[in-house]
C-alpha cells in the first residue's frame, strides 16, 4: 500500500498558476436587466477552436481565462436572445467587460453573425463541432471523444455520454460492422469528422410509427466531412517481443459517398485482438453479467473469445471482418453486409477451491481450438413514405475443440478427503445457426397511425461428440472407471410473428394494441456408449443418455398507452401471455405437458425538469417461467462429483422490478450528477438447493415457495472540472446492494444475506500537454451472512484502483504508465490475503512530417506479478479461482496511419 500511496501523491503533484481574466455583466440591451446562466465561449479567430467557456451566475456576472497571445472571438447567447460575438485581443484589458443582448422579440432585419459554434443543441440532440476542439494529430474518434465536454471513454473504449452508457456508435446514421463501438472509435481517425451527434435512438419501430414505446439507447453519431467520405484510409501495426509474444493490426478504409467498403485484421498472442461487448455476446463469449441462485446479478469484465483476455494461459487469436454499405435509387435501397472470422487457440491450467456448506476442489489442464464464421445482412426498402420494409439476418458456423484434464476432490465437514475423480475428456463440436427477420410498417395518412408486421424465424444446432476417461476413487480405496465414446446432436427452433395496430387518440397519447404468436423446438440427443468385451463402444448408458424434445407454443396479447410531450414521457403496456409447454422422452414415450396463463405489466417514462435534467422510472411485472434445463437437466458424467437434477413440478416464479433515477448535466462544463435505484423482488423463486449423498453433490431446482428473494441497489455519483486551468477533473461514486435469498441445503431451509459497500474516486488530467493521468481508486466492503454457516462468512475489505499516467516532453514524444492494483484481505472463507501491482510502462514517439508513423516501446507487467485470480460467494459456497494467464514480456511497436482521398 505504501508504493501505491507514493504513486498517488506523485499524480496529484501539479503546480497552478495566476492568470488574467475576462470578466464582466451580461444584461438585456432593452431594460438592463441582468440575465442568469447566459452561456460564455471563447474560440481562437483562425480556426474556431474552443478554448474556454462559462454561465453567468445570478448578478450576471461571467469571468474566463484571458489568453495570452492571438485573436479570439467572444461569443455570448442566452435563450430567445440573439447571440453577441466581439474580438478579444490579449493586449487588451477585459476586466469590466459589459454584454448586451437583444431579444429575439426586438430584431426585425437585423443580421447577427454568429461564426462557428462549438456546441449546439437541437431538440434532444447534442452537436459537437468536431474541428472546434483539439486532439493529437492523426488521433482516432476515440480520442476527438475524450475531449468533448460530458463525454468519458475508459481504458476497455466503453463511453459514457452525459452520465449514459452509448449502447450504439454509428457512422452518418449507419452501424458499422454491427454493434461493436470500439471498430468505429479506434478505426475511423478524427481530422475525417465534422460532427458528433449525442441522443437517445428511439427503437427501430417507434422511430417508423410516431408512437414511443419507452426504448432508449444513447447513442453517438459520427458524421463524417463530405471530402471525408471519397477516400481511402487506414493503420497498419506491427509488434514483437520477448517470450515469443507478437500482435499486429491491419485496418482499412474506402469510402466513396454512401459507399463504405471496410476491413480490419488482427492477430497476436498478448490478448490485444478485442470485438467488444456486444460481439463477445454473439461469438458465444461471457458478456459480463453473472446470476446467482439467489436471483442475484452482477457485472465482470467482457471475455471475447477472440480478445484473448479472460483466457486461461497464452491466448494466440486472429480476428478478421469486411463490411459493406451502401445506397440506391434516391435512398430507397439500402444494404449493409458483413463477414467476420476468428480462430483462437490456448492451454493452461485452473485451479478452483470452494469452501462453506460445500468443500471440494479442481486442478484444470485446459487446451482449446475455436474457429468461427458469422455473416450479417440488413436490407431495407422504402418505396414511399407510407411503406418501409427492413429484413436482416445472420448466420454463423463454429467449430470448437477441447481437452479438459481434471483432477478434483470432495471434502467432509471434517475436511477428510471422501471422494476423488480423475478424468480426461475430448469434446469436438460444430455449431451452426442463423437467423432471418421481417419488419414492415404501414403508416397511414392521420399522423400516428400505422400497423406493423415482424416475423423471425432461427435455429441452432450443436452436433458432435467425444470420449471421456476417468477413475472414481472413495475413501475406502474402491475404484468405479468409466471409458465411454459421446455423439450429442442438440438443436433449437424458433418462429414467431406479432401484428401491432397503432392510434393516436389525441396529440399526446397513443393507443397500441396487437397480438402474437411464438414456437420453440427444443431437440437433445445425448448418446453415451461403454467400452463392451469386445473392445467396442457399443453398449449405451442409459443414465448419462437422454432423446427429448421439448415444445413452448406461446400467445401474447398486448395493449399499450402512449403519453409524450416535451416535459412528460410514460407509457404503460399490459401483456397476456399464454404458454404450453409440451416435453417428450422419446426413448420411454413418456410425456410432460404444462400450461401457463400469465400477466406481464409494465410502466415506464420520465419527467423533464429542463433538458438536463431528467427524472426517469419504471416498473416490470415478469413471470419467470421454469426451462428444460431446469425441468429435465441432461446427466454429464464428465463430473461426477456434481450433478444436476431436474423438477417436473416447477412453477413459474414472479418477479416485481422498481427503478428509479434522476440525472443532472451541465453541458459547457460536462459536469453531471446522478442518482438511482433498483429493487426486484421474485415471489416463490426458482433456486437450486443441495444436497450431499455420499460425497456427491446434487443440485436440484424448485420453488421456495411462501418466500421472496429481495435484491436491492442504490447508487450516486457527479462528475465536475476540479480546476479548469490545470484540466483537472474527478468523479465521486458511491453504490450499495443488499440481497436476500432462499434455498436448501440437505433439507434446511438457509437464508443468504449479502451486503456490498463501495466507493469510486476517480481524477483525470487530459491536455495532450505536458503531464495526463486518469486514475481510478475504489476501495468497498463484502458482507454475507448464511442461517446455516453461521460462524463461516467471507466479510473482507477490497481495495481495487487502475488507471495510466503519460508525460509528453513534446508533441511527438510521450512516456507512459498503465497500472491495475488488488488487494483483497484475508477472511474466514480464505484466510490468505492476495495482493498484486501490475504495472506496465512505454515510450512513444512519433516521426515524418505529418506524425503518422509512430514507434512504442512497452512493457507489460514489469514487476512480473499477473496471476489469474477472482473470488466470489453464492449461497454460502465460497470460491477462489487461480488460472494461468500473461505475465512480463518487452515489446517494440511500429503503426503507420495513411490516408489518400480521391479528387
Amino acid at each position: 500500500m505504501k508504493r501505491f500511496l507514493f504513486f498517488f501523491f506523485c499524480v496529484l503533484s501539479t503546480s497552478g498558476y495566476a492568470q488574467k481574466k475576462i470578466e464582466g455583466h451580461v444584461t438585456d440591451i432593452k431594460d438592463n436587466m441582468r440575465l442568469t446562466n447566459a452561456t460564455l465561449m471563447l474560440i481562437t479567430a483562425k480556426d474556431s477552436m474552443l478554448t474556454d467557456f462559462s454561465y453567468t451566475n445570478e448578478d450576471g456576472f461571467f469571468s474566463l481565462n484571458k489568453p495570452d497571445t492571438g485573436l479570439y472571438l467572444l461569443i455570448a447567447t442566452y435563450p430567445k436572445y440573439g447571440e453577441f460575438f466581439t474580438t478579444i485581443d490579449p493586449a487588451l484589458d477585459y476586466d469590466n467587460l459589459s454584454v448586451a443582448l437583444t431579444s429575439a422579440a426586438q430584431i426585425l432585419e437585423e443580421v447577427v453573425v454568429t461564426g462557428r459554434i462549438p456546441i449546439k443543441i437541437n431538440g434532444d440532440t447534442t452537436e459537437y463541432d468536431a474541428g472546434s476542439f483539439k486532439v493529437e494529430k492523426n488521433a482516432k474518434v476515440e480520442d476527438l471523444l475524450k475531449v468533448l465536454p460530458g463525454i468519458t471513454v475508459d481504458a476497455s473504449g466503453n463511453i459514457t455520454a452525459q452520465g449514459k452508457t452509448v449502447k450504439k456508435v454509428l457512422v452518418d446514421g449507419e452501424e458499422f460492422f454491427g454493434d461493436d463501438p470500439t471498430l468505429v472509435t479506434r478505426n475511423i481517425r478524427s481530422d475525417m469528422v465534422d460532427k458528433v451527434q449525442v441522443y437517445e435512438k428511439k427503437s427501430e419501430q417507434a422511430e417508423r410509427t410516431g408512437v414511443d414505446d419507452g426504448q432508449r439507447e444513447q447513442t453517438i453519431n459520427v458524421k463524417l466531412k463530405e471530402d471525408a467520405k471519397n477516400g481511402m484510409f487506414g493503420k497498419a501495426l506491427l509488434g514483437g517481443g520477448t517470450n515469443d509474444y507478437y500482435m499486429g493490426q491491419v485496418m482499412l478504409n474506402k469510402f466513396k459517398g454512401s459507399q463504405k467498403i471496410s476491413a480490419y485484421g488482427l492477430f497476436g498472442n498478448n490478448a490485444t485482438t478485442s470485438l467488444g461487448r456486444e460481439d463477445a455476446e454473439r461469438f458465444g463469449g461471457d458478456s459480463g453479467v453473472s446470476y446467482g441462485d439467489d436471483g442475484s446479478t452482477w457485472f465482470t469484465n467482457v471475455e471475447d473469445p477472440f480478445s484473448g483476455q479472460g483466457v486461461i494461459g497464452i491466448p494466440r487469436a486472429i480476428n478478421t471482418g469486411v463490411t459493406f454499405s451502401d445506397k440506391f435509387d434516391k435512398d430507397k435501397h439500402k444494404v449493409n453486409i458483413n463477414y467476420k472470422y476468428g480462430k483462437l487457440n490456448s492451454d493452461g491450467q485452473d485451479e478452483t477451491v470452494s469452501s462453506g456448506i460445500i468443500n471440494n476442489g479442481t486442478l484444470k489442464n485446459v487446451r482449446t481450438e475455436n474457429d468461427q464464421h458469422r455473416i450479417n445482412l440488413k436490407y431495407d426498402l422504402s418505396p414511399d413514405s407510407l411503406n418501409v420494409l427492413t429484413i436482416a439476418g445472420n448466420a454463423t458456423k463454429k467449430n470448437l475443440w477441447t481437452n479438459n484434464r481434471v483432477k478434483s476432490y470432495q471434502l467432509n465437514t471434517n475436511l477428510d478427503s471422501v471422494l476423488r475423480n480423475n478424468s480426461d475428456e475430448i469434446n469436438s463440436s460444430t455449431l451452426t445457426s442463423y437467423t432471418l427477420n421481417a419488419l414492415y410498417t404501414h403508416k397511414f395518412l392521420k399522423k400516428g397511425r400505422s400497423i406493423t408486421f415482424n416475423g423471425q424465424v432461427s435455429r441452432d444446432e450443436n452436433k458432435g461428440g467425444g470420449s471421456l476417461k476417468s477413475e472414481l476413487l472413495d475413501s475406502m480405496g474402491g475404484i468405479s472407471p468409466t471409458d465411454q465414446l459421446k455423439n450429442r446432436l442438440q438443436t433449437t427452433e424458433n418462429q414467431r410473428a406479432s401484428l401491432t395496430y397503432t392510434e393516436p387518440l389525441t396529440k399526446a397519447l397513443n393507443l397500441s394494441f396487437g397480438a402474437g404468436i411464438e414456437r420453440n423446438k427444443n431437440a437433445s440427443l445425448v448418446e453415451s456408449f461403454n467400452k463392451s468385451a469386445e473392445g467396442e463402444y457399443d453398449e449405451l448408458d442409459l443414465r448419462f443418455s437422454n432423446n427429448y424434445d421439448f415444445d413452448r407454443l406461446s400467445t401474447n396479447y398486448k395493449l399499450a398507452l402512449n403519453y409524450n410531450t416535451d416535459k412528460f414521457r410514460v407509457n404503460f403496456s399490459n401483456s397476456l401471455n399464454n404458454d404450453e409447454l409440451n416435453q417428450y422422452n422419446n426413448r420411454s414415450n413418456d410425456r410432460l405437458s404444462r400450461s401457463f396463463l400469465t400477466y406481464n405489466p409494465s410502466i415506464g417514462g420520465h419527467y423533464s425538469f429542463t433538458k438536463a435534467k431528467v427524472l426517469w422510472f419504471n416498473y416490470n411485472g415478469k413471470n419467470q417461467l421454469p426451462s428444460l434445463n431446469q425441468i429435465q437437466p441432461i446427466l454429464d458424467n464428465s463430473d461426477l462429483l456434481n450433478q444436476y437434477v431436474g423438477n417436473e413440478d416447477l412453477q413459474p416464479s414472479f418477479n416485481n422490478s422498481f427503478n428509479l433515477g434522476y440525472n443532472t448535466f451541465k453541458l459547457l462544463t460536462g459536469s453531471y450528477f446522478y442518482i438511482g435505484g433498483n429493487f426486484v423482488f421474485q415471489k416463490d423463486p426458482i433456486t437450486q438447493n443441495i444436497r450431499i449423498a455420499d460425497g456427491v453433490n446434487y443440485y436440484e431446482w424448485s420453488n421456495i415457495e411462501g418466500k421472496t428473494n429481495t435484491n436491492a441497489s442504490i447508487w450516486a455519483g457527479n462528475y465536475f472540472k476540479i480546476d479548469k486551468d490545470l484540466g483537472l477533473g474527478n468523479s465521486p461514486q458511491f453504490s450499495l446492494s443488499l440481497n436476500q435469498g432462499y434455498n436448501y441445503f440437505n433439507g434446511e431451509l438457509n437464508n443468504v444475506n449479502t451486503t456490498n459497500y463501495n466507493f469510486t474516486y476517480n481524477v483525470v488530467r487530459d491536455t495532450k500537454t505536458g503531464l495526463n493521468f486518469n486514475v481510478n481508486f475504489s476501495p468497498q466492503y463484502r458482507v454475507m451472512n448464511s442461517s446455516l454457516q453461521k460462524d463461516i462468512n467471507s466479510n473482507g475489505f477490497v481495495f481495487g484502483s487502475n488507471g495510466n499516467i503519460e508525460y509528453f516532453f513534446s508533441k511527438t514524444l510521450k512516456v507512459y504508465a498503465n497500472y491495475n492494483y488488488t488487494y483483497e484481505a484475508p477472511t474466514e472463507a480464505f484466510n490468505q490475503k492476495f495482493e498484486q501491482f501490475l504495472v506496465h510502462p512505454g515510450i512513444s514517439k512519433k516521426f515524418l512530417k505529418n506524425e503518422s508513423l509512430v514507434v512504442d516501446f512497452m512493457i507489460n507487467d514489469v514487476l512480473n506479478q499477473n496471476k489469474g485470480f477472482s473470488r466470489s460467494a453464492v449461497n454460502s459456497v465460497f470460491t477462489q479461482r487461480r488460472f494461468d494467464t500473461i505475465r512480463r514480456y518487452y515489446m517494440l511497436k511500429i503503426s503507420w496511419d495513411f490516408a489518400k482521398m480521391f479528387i
